[in-house]
């Protein structure tokens, strides 16, 4: 989950999932997760600079979980 946030001066930004992370994600050639059943739940975005602090919450559901592999088969 990727956190983005404009300001001036540009924001630190930060996304984390409450109450935890999870620990041995896949991560594919290009950068990104695979992701399960088990990534489904609350994430808080968080961005601060010198003016501030904005979060977000975000509810990640996970509707199917492929089989592995870049196809997904």
């Amino acid at each position: 989950l990727e956190c983005r946030a404009e300001g001036d001066p540009l924001p630190s930004t930060r996304c984390a999932r409450q109450g935890g992370t999870r620990h041995g994600a896949t991560t594919r050639p290009r950068g990104g997760r695979v992701v399960s059943r088990a990534d489904a739940g609350s994430y808080v975005c968080r961005a601060t600079n010198r003016h501030g602090v904005a979060t977000r919450k975000v509810v990640v559901s996970v509707e199917c979980e492929c089989g592995g592999g870049e196809g997904g088969g």
